[in-house]
């Protein structure tokens, strides 16, 4: 007679933190002192793995280790979902110390999620990596700055709900992120010296942008993406009124004037007021002006 064995896997070994390629959701928050970065906490006891995606799910807050170290996310991908249930310090909180520690989430995707900075105020938050942002989400430099290292794709909203005081800076500092969405700014925000911000612009009016009652300061780069644009004279968008530009600041692929404007075929952006707009051409003005000029000497007479 054939004998056949059966090889029996104990129920502890199916959970959700063990299985490879799976969607590990948060069970709940970390509390004070405890970081799920790096350890199996809210992830059903299993530390994060390569394989498998991580949520965060809405309500739920994971804290980063809290000493001055780097840290890598070791899972396929983090999303951080719903903050608004319990306000915009929940999702991906940052408890680090020092300025040269530097989180990275390769794969870090925010869904209505949040980051936000709940460390000292000399504490630096900087995030590594690649950002999807996939709905609108904060980046909240609350009590110290975040310095955004990480690419940022998508084209949803992100907002700077303020800061506790003028040193915490919300900060982009990618050179090649592809974002194309608005951000409102009701704290501090600063684009580097080299970083890019991508404009859609659309007909008149219809366009990404830079808004909210905080300080912006813009050192780095604009880029336009006028394929869409319309192009009757007088067309404007507001691109960044109210935002301050430093000395570093470019307009891709646009002339400088030296006068604080850039401009490039029929459309001209404007340092002072932050609009873009559609001027005649130099040929049209001409004729313009001697079509009026004609008519004025024909009535003299």
């Amino acid at each position: 007679m054939k004998l056949t064995s059966k090889l029996l896997i104990p129920a502890t070994f199916l959970t959700c933190g063990s299985l490879s390629g799976a969607t590990i959701n948060s069970t709940g928050s970390d509390g004070f002192g405890v970081s799920s970065f790096n350890s199996g906490g809210i992830w059903g006891g299993t530390a994060p793995t390569a394989g498998n995606d991580y949520v965060v799910g809405a309500g739920h807050r994971m804290r980063t280790p809290s000493d001055g170290g780097s840290y890598t996310f070791a899972g396929d991908s983090l999303t951080i979902s719903d903050a608004s249930p319990s306000g915009d310090l929940v999702g991906l909180s940052y408890k680090g110390t020092g300025t040269t520690g530097i989180i990275t989430v390769n794969n870090l995707i925010l869904d209505n999620g949040s980051i936000n900075h709940i460390s000292g105020a000399g504490d630096v938050m900087n995030l590594d990596g690649s950002i999807t942002v996939a709905s609108d989400s904060l980046m909240y430099a609350k009590q110290g700055s975040i310095n955004i290292l990480a690419d940022i794709s998508g084209s949803a909203t992100i907002t700077n709900p303020g800061a506790d005081g003028a040193g915490r800076i919300l900060s982009f500092s990618s050179t090649s992120s592809t974002f194309s969405g608005s951000l409102v700014n009701n704290g501090n925000f600063l684009l580097s010296d080299d970083a890019v911000f991508n404009f859609l612009i659309g007909a008149s009016g219809i366009n990404n942008s830079m808004s909210g009652s905080g300080s912006t300061v813009v050192d780095g780069d604009f880029i336009l993406d006028l394929g869409g644009a319309s192009s009757s004279p007088g067309d404007s968008w507001d691109l960044a009124s109210g935002a301050s530009f430093g000395s570093t600041f470019t307009v891709s692929g646009f002339a400088d004037n030296g006068d604080d404007t850039w401009s490039s075929g029929l459309y001209s952006f404007d340092e002072s007021t932050g609009l873009l707009t559609v001027v005649p051409e130099p040929s049209a003005a001409l004729l313009g002006g001697l079509g009026l000029l004609t008519l004025l000497r024909r009535r003299s007479r």
